[in-house]
C-alpha cells in the first residue's frame, strides 16, 4: 500500500483540484494545486471591481478573511462558485494508492485564454469530458488549455489522482484540499461538494477532518458518502477508513 504523504504545495487561488488565475482586473474563481494563466476578453471596468471587491460594504472589505478556515452556516445571499468533485475508491485503490476523479467546474469567469494545470504528485489519464460556453478545451500535458470562455462556463474532466493512502495504524486516509479562493490578499466564500464512492464491504468510515459542523455536513448512503460545505478561507479534508 503507498504510504501516507503530504506536500501539496500553497497557492494564490484555490478551487477543486486546479489553479485558474484570471487577470488581476478579474476576480478569480477556481482551484487546487496548480499556476494558471489568462488574458481577459471582457475586463471589468475600475467601478465594477470596486463593487466586487466591497460587496457593498467597507465594513466587509475591512473584516476580509485572511485565510483562516471559517465554515458558513447559511450560503451566501452573493452567487457562490462551485466545485463539483467525486472520487471513486476501488478495491485496487487500497493495493495501489490510485483513486478515479470526477470534476467540474461551474460559473467560471469570461477570458480569452485560459489553462488549469494539475499539479497533483501523480495523476494520469486526464480528460476532458464537458465543456459550455468554452470555445475550445483541449488537454496538453497535465493542464487543460481554454479558448474563448465565455461567461457562465462549466469544465468537466476525468483523471486518476494517488490520493489514498496506508496510515501507521492500519487505517486509510483519502486526503483532499487545500480548496479556497483568493483574491488579492482576502479569501472569499467557495462552496464545494464532494462525492466519495468506496467498496462498503472493504471499508468502513471512520471520520472525517475537519468534523462536521455547521457550513460542513456529511451524509452516508449505499455508495459511500457526500461531504458539502460553505466556508471561507483554505479548505484540508481527511478522511479515514478501516478495513472491513
Amino acid at each position: 500500500m503507498y504510504p501516507f504523504t503530504t506536500g501539496t504545495s500553497a497557492l494564490k487561488a484555490r478551487f477543486g483540484a486546479a489553479l485558474l488565475a484570471l487577470p488581476t482586473r478579474l476576480p478569480p474563481l477556481l482551484a487546487l494545486l496548480s499556476v494558471v494563466t489568462a488574458h481577459a476578453a471582457e475586463p471589468m471596468t475600475d467601478e465594477e471591481l470596486e463593487r466586487w471587491f466591497h460587496d457593498d460594504s467597507e465594513q466587509r472589505a475591512l473584516a476580509v478573511n485572511e485565510g483562516v478556515l471559517a465554515f458558513l452556516p447559511k450560503p451566501p445571499a452573493k452567487r457562490t462558485p462551485h466545485s463539483h468533485n467525486t472520487l471513486t475508491i476501488t478495491p485496487a485503490s487500497i493495493d495501489d494508492g490510485w483513486v478515479a476523479l470526477t470534476q467540474c467546474y461551474d460559473g467560471l469567469d469570461p477570458v480569452a485564454e485560459a489553462q488549469v494545470v494539475y499539479r497533483y504528485k501523480q495523476m494520469r489519464g486526464l480528460q476532458v469530458t464537458r465543456t459550455a460556453n468554452i470555445g475550445r478545451a483541449w488537454v496538453e500535458n497535465d493542464s487543460v488549455q481554454l479558448v474563448d470562455v465565455r461567461r457562465d462556463a462549466e469544465l468537466c474532466i476525468v483523471a486518476e489522482v494517488r490520493v489514498f493512502y496506508q496510515n501507521p495504524d492500519g487505517s486509510f486516509s483519502l486526503v483532499n484540499g487545500p480548496y479556497h479562493r483568493r483574491f488579492l490578499d482576502g479569501y472569499y466564500p467557495l462552496h464545494v461538494t464532494l462525492a466519495v464512492r468506496y467498496p462498503r464491504d472493504r471499508l468502513i468510515y471512520l471520520d472525517m477532518q475537519p468534523p462536521p459542523q455547521p457550513g460542513l455536513a456529511l451524509q452516508q448512503d449505499d455508495h459511500g458518502l457526500s461531504v458539502e460545505a460553505w466556508f471561507e478561507g483554505m479548505l484540508n479534508t481527511a478522511i479515514r477508513f478501516r478495513a472491513h
